[in-house]
Parts: C-alpha cells; structure tokens; sequence
C-alpha cells in the first residue's frame, strides 16, 4: 500500500503542476550565430540557452540559431558546446522586435568550464561548485574504446574497477578504496541501481548512452542518501539537442599472444539516434548495443576467467515542453543479458563441474517534471519517479567429484539444488525545489528543498528440484525475502560572499527493512549533515574544505548476491541478528590551479581525504555444513580510517594534444587487526588492512591530433600491490593445494593505445576507423587456481589479457 501512496501521490502532483502552467503572450525572438572565437569558423550543435526557462535552440551546420516565441523580459543567455567554454550574454527583450545575439566561444581542451549537477543537485559552473567535481567525457570514452560504464571509470583519480569471480565476472568500483556499495551510482541524479542491479551493473551501461559521467569523492549522504560514503558517481545520457546519428561495430580478439587455452571473440555492434522537432518542443534520443563475449581460459585447465557473456542493451530519453516553462523528460532502459563461466559451457549447468550462470531482464525508466516560474524564472520545482523491475534467473552450483570418504567418483554427480529465481522492485520517488534569494540572514543564497521515497524489495528462490538419490521432490525454498523503504527529506543553502562560497545542508533519513526468512526487523532515523567552503584566492587558484557524514542501512548489498561456488563451497549471506547501520564522517581538503598561458591550458588538483567509518560491516564465515555450504555472516566490526590523497594534472597545448594523469596514495586500515579467513587454525589470515585495496593506483591518458583526420591515444592504468585472502581448495599449477593464506600481489601497468581516422562522406556524415591494442603488455594476473575446486574469489589486476581490436563507426557527430 505505501508503494502504491506513493506512486499516487507523485503522479497527481505531475498532473497539478503540468495544469497549473500560466501561458503567457510569445512574441520576441532571439536569432544569431556561434563561431569558434580564434579561428571565427562556425560551430554546429552548439546549445544556445535561456537561463531560469526551458527555452533553448541548437546551432545548424552555419552555427545559426532561432528561438522563437520568447516572452519580453530580462534575460541571461548561454551558449555552450562539448570541447568549448561556455559563453554568457544579458539581453532585453522587447514586444514584436527580434533581436540578434552573436557568440564567439573558445575551446576548452580539458574540461575546465563545464556545467555539472552532482555538486549540490543543481546546475552549476564546475569552478563554482563547493566541492570537487571530475568529469569523464564521452569524447575520452570514445579514444579509450570504452564498451561500457565498467572500462571508462578508471579514468578519474581515485576509482579503480575490479573482477571479484573468474566463474560469474563480477565486477565493481572502489572510490578511495572502499567496496562497491560504499558508492552510490545514479543515472542523471536518481538513484535507481537497485542492490541487484549493481552486481553486474556497470558493465550493463553502454558508453554509446553517456554524455558524461561526474564523480563525487567523499560522503555524500547528505546530499543523496544512504550507500554514498565513499562518494558519488552520476551518469548523464545524453539529451535529444539535434537530429543526429551513429552507429558501429568492433571485433575484439581476447588473449592473443597470452598464457593460456588460446583466444577469444569479442564482438559488439551499437547505434544511436536522435530526432528534434522543428519547434524544439520535443525531442528523442535512442540507443541500443549488442554484445557477444566468449569466455576465455588463462591457464588452460578449462575453466573460464573471463566469462561468457551475451548483451542487449536498449533505451531512450525524451523530453516535451508544455507551455513556456514546464518540461516533461522521459527515460526507458532494458537489458536482456546471459552470462555464464566455470567449465563445460556447451552443457547445461547442472552437468557441469562447476557453474556459474545468470540471465538478467531488466526493466528501468523514470519520468521527470521541471517547472521553472515566470515571476523570477529563478526558481523551480521538479517533480521525479523512477523505478526498475529485474527477474534473473541463476545456477550457482557444483558438482560432487569425490565420496564421503574422499575417493574420486568415476561420473560426477549434478547438482540440481543450485538453480535459483530472484525478482527485485526498486521505486523511486521524489520532489525537489530551488530558489535564490537575494539576501537571506547575511548574504545572497541558493536555497535547496526535497523529500524523497525510495523503496526496494528482493524475493530470491531456490528452485525444486527431484532427488533422484532418496527418490523424492524438493520443494521450492525461499532463500531470501527482504524489503526495505527509506523516506528522506534534504536542505541545504549555498551562500556567495565575494571570494568565499559555503554551503550547509542536512539530510534526514527514516528507513525500515523487514526480512521475511529470518524475521529480523531494522530501523532506525539518521540525520546526516554536510558543510562545504570553497575560497577563491586568486582567479587561477582555488581551496576548498569539506566535510560530510554518511551511513549504510543494515540489508543485503549486491556483492551477497552472487556466490562463488566451486566443489568446495558454496558461499550464502546472513545478517546478524544485532546487526546496525554503519556510519561515516568523511573530510577532505583540496587546493586547485588552473592557468591558461595563451592557447596552452593547465589544471592541477591536489586532494587530501580522510574518513573514519563507525561500526563497519564485515562477514565472519562458518565451517562448511553438510550441504557444502559456508555461510558468511554479516556482524558490525571496529571502526577503520581510510585516508590519502589524490592527485590530477591535465595539459593541453592545443587541440592537436592534450594530457592528463591521476594518482592516488592512500592507507585503509580497521583500528583492530582480525581474522580474514575462513580455516580458524590458520596463523596467517591476521591483518588489520582492508582487503584488495592498494596504496597506489592511478591513469593518463595523451591525445595527439597530427592530422585532422587522424587521432592516436595512448592510455594507460596502473594497480599497486595489494593484500587479498587466498583460500583453500585449488591447486597450483604443479598440482599442489593451495592452502589458505593471506597473499601481497604484484603492480601491475595496463598499456592501451587507439588509432582512429576518419572520411568525410558529405557535409555532415563521417566514417571512422579504429584499430587498437588494450593491454599492450598483457600485464595479467598468472596465478589463478587449477581445478574445479578453486577459489574462483582469487582475482586481482587488470580486468583483460591483451585485446587487439578493429572498429567502424559512421556518422554525423563522431
């Protein structure tokens, strides 16, 4: 009932606010041209906006722009363009006269100018914003070859994406070196990655879908709710803004030259499109990818370390204009994905020795209401939905290869147990309004106010099976049965005295979580504050100090939802019964220079963090049952401090070359040293660091433009040592058994280099080459496990071996 009251209720406020439009007469227009301020050529696609209203127009071919029926006023005018600084113009508006408005912006090489929305949930100048925003570019996505959201986010100091299971491939992000759900992962700022979702969800992300992506280092509860304590990642999509299209293919040749069984297939076919009304009132923009992965074996015992998977990724995004200042977004995503690993793939699981397989169909959208109002047009209110549907099914299961008494079986045993149906609903709904004022107690202010509901449940089954070995049928067991609702409520105010901005904000969270399995109820209220200073101490440099509290509800988080199975174990997931929200207080302090030197611009940042985390969680694994089974229960911890300090430096002499690099150093430690394994008589499973996290990470990337067809870009990823658990029941790759240990891994340099050249077909369409090499070096793990009972958990490194690929592309924006 609470899921459908709050669906009601957002949809009749929808319903009130589009009604409640006052039109008013439209009789001005704004006309001009946009041109690049030194070469004065023009520039096509480029956005031309009124500020505080939804009108707005984008450049032809000429760089020519109208809009039409503009009501009389003041206005402020921005033109911006991907790889330009924006420009901004004052223009008043007079009954039945057009005025003409001309802009000439220049490029803006490294991304120094930019409009981002993560900082404070508004739009804001990147320079302006009170806390450190990065932006990855789809430009940058695009000369690195990224197939999804999972191989472009290592382009930014502090994140590193990591392979956690050589039989299911699940991967996630580290922010600061803290684990996947410490990071909340939004798409155009809501929070619709459910728990489930986010198991294999970034590399569910088509790159062809991103306009950008923003991160957010360091709490940020305060601003978008629980699960954001290492910080934020916010993918944008790109906007239907002209009628436009793309399309193309890549064919990968995984592990050539590599250790192993030989080499794979990687083939992926994508497009993209979008269509504007002549009016500009509405607009479409689609996309879809197709990708077919085989699995690929790196020490030839015939399991898999790359898992076989097979993608179909879909959506859209669309807007309308009702009236003068209202605007009605719309966003719909599906995927379709199997993915499968272990051994023996041409069989169905359960004839396998070891299994681990998924069928993903997943449903997502949203819809968004803006309403600007014609008395200021500095205020607005939005009014959002979102939601996604995901049913998988699953067989995470092992074979029997040995008897009771430990002697090999002629014919392996099926394991029909492990088939499993999960269905999960995550909804998301919410209203948020944004005012200036001019004064407000001591100085001029932007005022932020929302609340927002945010439900979720998760219903996973183990599937009946007939027991062919005591001649009876197994009925169908519910595994887990959880449901969680959070209500929130969030202000903040940002204030700008000259050369020092500072915000102060509060979130206050309600949750409630009921486990039907276990009948353990949570709930709790936590109040979550937030304080940002930005000072400008010179027009080149910048010092900002920030500090925010975060916490995590005590649920089911996406890696316990996946098993890593083997003839060995079988891993599930229990929560303690006394089991409490973990909480955070996050503190940074950044200082940042940007110099542009005629046409050559610099940036450095330099950034210390620091976050303590109060009971943190952390599992404790039984001894293996009668089942095979090795539970792992999640109980709350000492507290632990991660700390270090980021580092990014980008040169750009001009837009034939440009440079950038991102270091981190950092130390993450529990105030405590534990037990990290599972064998109790196990003396070296003792430490006090929190596991797979290195002291040093970090990227470059350089970009040369010899020609104005031809672009090289070499990049590269570097991963430090690091200590993971090493646990028992493989062998090594002479035959003997591993035995459980903690063990400190190798560095590792990921070399990557992109060719790409490309034709013009006519005045706008374009066709593309690319020809690439990721992995120059196969820097690669070589020390995976031998066998059916390996630890499938022992992954580390580079996410691929060496890739060769070719790729086509054809277009008019390329």
């Amino acid at each position: 009932m609470r899921i459908i009251k709050s669906l009601g209720i957002s949809i009749v406020l929808l319903i009130v606010v589009v009604f409640s439009v006052s039109a008013k007469d439209l009789t001005s227009s704004i006309k001009g041209k946009v041109t690049d301020r030194n070469s004065k050529e023009p520039i096509p696609y480029a956005s031309v906006a009124l500020e505080g209203s939804s009108f707005g127009a984008v450049t032809d071919f000429d760089g020519e722009f109208v809009i039409d029926n503009v009501p009389v006023g003041h206005y402020h005018v921005v033109a911006t363009c991907v790889g330009y600084k924006l420009d901004k113009q004052e223009i008043s508006l007079v009954d039945g006269k057009a005025a003409v408005l001309d802009f000439g912006i220049s490029e803006d090489f490294i991304g120094l100018d930019q409009v981002v929305v993560t900082a404070d949930r508004n739009k804001i100048a990147r320079k302006d914003a009170p806390i450190v925003v990065n932006s990855i570019s789809s430009k940058l996505l695009e000369q690195t070859s990224a197939a999804t959201l999972a191989d472009g986010l290592v382009f930014t100091p502090g994140l590193r994406v990591e392979n956690d299971c050589n039989n299911c491939g699940f991967t996630q992000v580290r922010m600061n070196g803290l684990q996947g759900p410490y990071t909340q992962i939004l798409i155009n700022s809501r929070p619709i990655f459910s728990g489930l979702a986010g198991v294999y969800g970034l590399e569910h992300i088509p790159a062809n879908m991103i306009q950008r992506v923003e991160v957010v280092r360091g709490g940020g509860s305060a601003l978008f709710g629980g699960n954001a304590i290492a910080g934020t990642i916010n993918i944008i999509t790109k906007d239907p803004i002209s009628n436009s299209f793309k399309a193309g293919a890549k064919y990968g040749i995984v592990g050539i030259g590599a250790n192993g069984s030989g080499t794979s297939n990687d083939m992926s076919v994508d497009f993209n499109a979008s269509v504007v009304a002549n009016d500009k009132q509405s607009g479409i923009f689609i996309f879809g990818m197709n990708r077919n992965r085989e699995d690929w074996d790196a020490n030839g015992d015939a399991y898999s370390d790359l898992v076989k998977i097979e993608n179909i990724s879909a959506g859209l995004r669309a807007y309308h204009r009702f009236g003068n200042l209202s605007k009605l977004t719309l966003e719909y995503h599906t995927v379709d994905e199997y993915r499968r690993g272990g051994d023996q793939l041409d069989l169905p699981a359960h004839e396998a020795n070891v299994a681990e397989e998924v069928r993903h169909r997943i449903n997502s959208g949203g819809l968004v209401l803006d309403q600007f109002f014609n008395e200021d047009r500095i205020s607005k209110l939005s009014v959002y939905a979102s939601g996604q549907q995901i049913n998988r099914k699953s067989y995470y299961g092992a074979a029997t290869l040995e008897d009771e008494n430990g002697n090999a079986l002629s014919v392996a045993i099926p394991d029909y147990s492990a088939y499993g149906k999960t269905k999960d609903l995550a909804l998301s709904t919410g209203i948020q309004f944004f005012t200036k004022s001019e004064n407000l107690l001591f100085a001029p202010a932007d005022i932020t106010l929302g609340i927002e509901n945010v439900y979720n449940s998760l219903k996973d089954d183990k599937l009946g099976y007939y027991n062919f070995e005591e001649n009876k049928h197994v009925p169908t067991t519910n595994i887990a049965d959880q449901s969680s609702n959070t209500i929130g409520a969030f202000a903040q105010t940002k204030w700008t005295l000259g050369f020092v901005n500072f915000l102060l904000g509060v979130r206050m969270d309600t949750y409630k979580i009921k486990n039907t399995v276990d009948g353990a109820d949570y709930s709790n209220t936590v109040f979550s504050p937030r304080a940002n200073v930005l000072f400008n101490l010179s027009k080149a440099s910048q010092l900002r100090v920030s500090y925010a509290s975060g916490f995590r509800a005590p649920q089911i988080f996406d890696e316990d939802l996946h098993i890593e199975a083997s003839a060995a174990r079988r891993i599930i997931h229990k929560l303690d019964d006394n089991l409490k929200e973990e909480t955070s207080d996050s503190y940074t302090l950044s200082w940042d220079y940007t110099k542009s030197i005629g046409k050559v611009q610099t940036y450095f940042l330099a950034e210390g963090f620091y976050t303590h985390l109060k009971d943190p969680f952390k599992n404790e694994y039984s001894n293996i049952d009668e089942n095979g089974n090795l539970v792992s229960l999640r109980k709350n911890a000492d507290d632990a401090v991660v700390q270090g300090v980021n580092v990014e430096f980008k040169l750009a002499p001009s837009y034939k070359l440009d440079f950038q690099l991102g270091f981190t150093l950092q130390s993450s430690k529990y105030d405590e040293a534990s037990d990290q394994g599972e064998d109790d008589e196990v003396a070296n499973s003792t430490t006090d660091e929190i596991l797979r996290t290195p002291k040093r990470y970090g990227y470059f990337a350089l970009n040369w433009k010899p020609l104005h067809e031809f672009t090289t870009t070499l990049s590269g990823n570097y991963t430090g040592a690091m200590t993971l658990m090493h646990l028992s029941g493989g062998e090594d790759k002479y035959g003997n058994e591993i035995q459980e240990s903690l063990v400190k891994t190798k560095q590792f340099m990921d070399l990557g280099i992109n060719f790409a050249y490309h034709f013009d077909l006519g005045r706008e369409v374009k066709l593309q080459l690319d020809l690439g090499v990721k992995n120059i070096f196969n820097s690669f793990q070589n020390d995976f496990d031998y066998g059916a009972s390996r630890d499938a958990g022992y992954v580390y490194g580079p996410l691929n071996p060496r890739i060769i690929y070719l790729g086509v592309k054809i277009g008019n924006i390329l």
